[in-house]
């Protein structure tokens, strides 16, 4: 008896040890693999919290390395411990802000950090990461979606009149070279296809505020007016 209740003892010890770690949602979708492995394993050497990173989109308020930590942590003195191991990683933190709503993490001891390389810094308009969608056609009969892979390639559907089924598709590469512009390049094709222009813009429903990411042809074999569109709920 007195063996089985050391070891509970024991058990609970090590559980809520553990369990008392604040997380640390890294939100990596900027960082090459050299990147994450350095932040994850600075903080997983300081024996007090848990790593996890993610690729979700940066809120749009976000241009500069960010610490939003929850009301909630249990330990205030791990925010500064936070943001100095970070700085020891390469990313130091220019702001640091509580957050009160907007994240499924926030009534939960744990901060997220949101990273940018330093090369990129908050100057540069656009990520080549941000273009990677699913886009729908906007003004454009002839065409369904439009998709670019994180791989490179793309796909574009085209759409019959009957209720826009499939009929084929072209498929290629795609290359951000310079803001604003996309250029879709096919298979077997020498040269780019399709450019299209970057523009952002917020609009609303009933339901709420949205960013939307369209992409407006340039020049190709579409019919002049075509574009893609994405929205994101703020």
């Amino acid at each position: 008896m007195t063996s089985l209740k050391y070891g509970l003892i024991c058990f609970s010890v090590l559980f809520f040890g553990c369990s008392s770690q604040p997380t640390v949602f890294v939100y990596a979708k900027y960082l090459d693999n050299q990147q994450r492995e350095d932040v994850t394993r600075t903080f997983e050497q300081s024996g007090k919290y848990q790593v996890e990173l993610n690729e979700f989109d940066f809120p749009t308020s976000v241009t500069t390395n960010t610490l939003l930590y929850s009301l909630l942590l249990r330990d205030p003195d791990t925010i500064d411990a936070a943001a100095d191991l970070s700085a020891s990683a390469g990313f130091p933190i220019q702001r640091t802000q509580g957050l009160t709503q907007g994240n499924n993490w926030y009534t939960k001891n744990s901060m997220a950090l949101f990273l940018l390389p330093a090369h990129l810094g908050s100057q540069a308009p656009f990520f080549v990461q941000d273009l990677v969608h699913d886009y729908l056609a906007d003004n454009c009969d002839v065409a369904q979606s439009l998709t670019l892979a994180k791989d490179g390639t793309f796909s574009l559907q085209f759409a019959t009149p009957n209720h826009g089924a499939t009929k084929e598709s072209v498929h290629g590469t795609w290359k951000y070279r310079q803001y604003p512009f996309v250029e879709l390049q096919s298979r077997d094709s020498p040269y780019a296809d399709f450019y299209f222009e970057i523009e952002q813009f917020r609009g609303a429903d009933k339901v709420s505020e949205i960013d939307y990411l369209k992409l407006q042809l340039l020049n190709g074999s579409l019919p002049e007016g075509c574009a893609f569109l994405i929205g994101t709920r703020i």
